[in-house]
Parts: C-alpha cells; sequence; structure tokens
C-alpha cells in the first residue's frame, strides 16, 4: 500500500498551496459579500489583509517600537554587546510545537487513503545558516536540498534580524517553516544572522542547542562577487555604475573604504562574538570557494556535522561545462536543476598591481581570522 512517505515533500507543499488557496478563495468571497450588506468596502478589506499578516505577538507581550529606548523594553529582555537592552523570546508551551499541515490538506491526503500515516508539519530549524553574503549560502541550500533527511527554507525570513524580531513571535516563525518530517533536519538561512550580533543571542534564547553553520570565501573573491551584484542592478535600472576600484579604494587619500569593505570583509568580530554565545562544537565553518569548485566535499561536511548518513553523491552533483558551474539531477524526476541567472557571474577583472594592494590591505585580518577559528584557508594566492 502507498504511504505519505513515497510523495516527494515538494508535491505534498504543492497540494497544500493549491487546496489552501482555492478554500479561502471560497471563504473570503463570502465572507466579503455578507460584509458589503452592512460594512463599508475599506473597511473590511483593511480586515482581512490584517488577519493575513497573522499573530505578532502573544497576548501578554506589548507592541513596541522598532528601535525603542531601555524604558519601553518588555519584560522578556536581555543585554547585548553594547550593553543595550534588548528583546529575545524563550519559547514557552508550544511555541515550538511542529505546526501540522492545513485542515483541508489532511482532508486530501485522507482522500488518498493515507490518513493514518505522518502527516508533514513545519517545525523549527534545527540547524541555521549564516551569511556571510555573496559565499554562496543559496548554492549551499540547493545542495542540501538533494539530501532525503534535509528540509530547507527556500527564501530569507531574516527573523532573528532586527527588522523582523520585534514584530512576530516564535509561533509565526515556526508556521513559516516548510512541512517536514519528525525525522528530517529543517535549515533555513540570513546572511544578517551573522553581521546583526542581536541575532546570535536571540536564537540562542530560543533553542541553546542550534547548529550553526557559516559559509565564508576568500573575502576579495567575495568582494568581487558582491560588486558583481552591484553592477547588474545598476545596470538593471539605468544607472550609473562606478567601477571596482573607486568603490573600494579612495585614490585621493590613497587609502581603501575599510567603513565599507571589512563590514562583511573582517569575518573575526562577527566570530568573535558567535563564539561567545555558542560553543564551537555546535559551529560548521563552509568553505565558500570549494564549494565552487568542489560542492560534494563540502556537502559531506554538513552531513557528519548533522549527524546524518552521506547520501549526495557524484551522481546528483554534476558540472556543466556550458553554464561553468555545477548543477544537479533530482532523483525523484530524473530532471536537472542549475542555479538562477544571477548565479555565477563572471568577476570584473582587477589590475595585478592593485590586487596586491588587497592582498596586502586583507592579510592582517585574516590572519587574525584563522587564530581566532583555529583553520587555515588557502586564500590570497
Amino acid at each position: 500500500m502507498v504511504t505519505v512517505r513515497t510523495f516527494n515533500i515538494r508535491w505534498v507543499k504543492l497540494l497544500v498551496s493549491a487546496s489552501a488557496c482555492f478554500t479561502l478563495t471560497v471563504l473570503c468571497t463570502g465572507y466579503v459579500l455578507s460584509k458589503l450588506m452592512s460594512t463599508n468596502l475599506v473597511h473590511v478589506l483593511d480586515r482581512r489583509v490584517d488577519r493575513s499578516l497573522g499573530d505578532q505577538f502573544s497576548e501578554e507581550v506589548q507592541r513596541f517600537p522598532d528601535t525603542f529606548w531601555h524604558e519601553f523594553a518588555p519584560s522578556r529582555q536581555s543585554t547585548n554587546e553594547h550593553n543595550q537592552i534588548i528583546l529575545i523570546r524563550r519559547p514557552k508551551g508550544i511555541d515550538l510545537d511542529p505546526k501540522p499541515v492545513t485542515l483541508v490538506a489532511n482532508i486530501s491526503l485522507a482522500g488518498l487513503g493515507l490518513a493514518g500515516s505522518e502527516l508533514p508539519a513545519s517545525r523549527p530549524p534545527q540547524c541555521v545558516l549564516l551569511g556571510f553574503g555573496k559565499c554562496g549560502t543559496s548554492a549551499l541550500l540547493e545542495f542540501l536540498d538533494l539530501h532525503p533527511q534535509i528540509v530547507t527554507l527556500d527564501w530569507e525570513i531574516d527573523y532573528f534580524c532586527e527588522r523582523m524580531y520585534p514584530k512576530y513571535d516564535l509561533q509565526w516563525y515556526v508556521q513559516r517553516m516548510p512541512p517536514s518530517y519528525s525525522d528530517q533536519i529543517t535549515i533555513e538561512k540570513s546572511p544578517c544572522y551573522i553581521v546583526e550580533h542581536d541575532s546570535h543571542i536571540r536564537m540562542h534564547a530560543m533553542n541553546s542547542s542550534l547548529k550553526i553553520m557559516v559559509i565564508i570565501r576568500d573575502p576579495i573573491t567575495r568582494l568581487l562577487s558582491e560588486y558583481g551584484h552591484y553592477y547588474a542592478t545598476e545596470t538593471y535600472w539605468g544607472r550609473p555604475a562606478v567601477s571596482f576600484e573607486e568603490r573600494v579604494y579612495n585614490h585621493k587619500t590613497k587609502e581603501f573604504r575599510t567603513a565599507q569593505i571589512l563590514k562583511v570583509g573582517d569575518y573575526s568580530p562577527h566570530f568573535e562574538h558567535l563564539l561567545k554565545v555558542f560553543p564551537r562544537n555546535q559551529i560548521l565553518i563552509i568553505d565558500g570557494d570549494k564549494l565552487v569548485t568542489d560542492p560534494l566535499s563540502q556537502v559531506r561536511l554538513v552531513e557528519e556535522f548533522l549527524g546524518l548518513q552521506h547520501e549526495v553523491s557524484k551522481q546528483d552533483i554534476y558540472f556543466d561545462n556550458a553554464k561553468g558551474f555545477f548543477c544537479m539531477k533530482l532523483r525523484n524526476s530524473g530532471e536537472t536543476k542549475c542555479l538562477g541567472k544571477s548565479k555565477g557571474r563572471q568577476h570584473v577583472q582587477i589590475d595585478a598591481n592593485f590586487k596586491k594592494k588587497l592582498i596586502e590591505f586583507f592579510a592582517p585580518y585574516n590572519e587574525q581570522f584563522f587564530k581566532l577559528v583555529g583553520q587555515k584557508f588557502d586564500w590570497l594566492k
């Protein structure tokens, strides 16, 4: 007899989305028609939009400004590295309990004769991938998605960062996770988690046993990738883009624009704070450069870190000569999948003398980082 475990999780998500959308459309139509008889249309629509946002706080937690002073801080709070009071949420009650798929999905699966089987549910992540930006976070999750026991969130929720955390509670967060089974590991990622240090404290407050992965790469390569993104964006919108050298170096003062390039390019301050919050054995460092040249090696590091068997093999990941980077073969469908057009951009060529200046500039920061984490990386050659 067919069981629910034979269904690919992506088809389950599609079934949930399609059923929920149809039912919600019918309910909303009936609701709006009934309200139009006695209520102003604008008022009705406003209420529907408000409800679609979900519960932002449990009743005991008051709403407060995104940037707040000490006297406005709610009862659940902590002190960050700057001795500022910040909001934290420690789980209570059902905050982190699995959130089952909707009733609509249950009915649909029951109709397939699978009502007695385990149903997928949204679960809190057991592992979180932190940036740095332009180091390959999206690519890594694409490769990890090949593992049958790993489920990844395919968008950046930024929950623990300041722009989101004050607005939504832990139950809201868990409900946004992709459906998974009890023997699978959920992973989500956001580059802002590594550079916003308060995120480290908030993640620890949710789960002190949380496993953390951080992806890094040669800071010069990362800087070139960031410039490629900047150039493509400016060109798309018809705006003039400055050259790479102008963006990172001030020719008048003969100095690098340190405030801009070290915010992300100097990894040490961010790791120093992360190591104060999480023990080293809960942190895995992924080499973003090796992810480009040998992705399978980094996937296997993750499998070992998460205590999973090696399921992803050379048959799942192959090099596409036409595209110039690695792609994937999907086991269930036999189809191939490659990263989007924005990935694998050619980096701008820089003058050899200027590159030498960059290497000299980054050298002390890199050495400090190597000592901090107890690892060396094959950079700046």
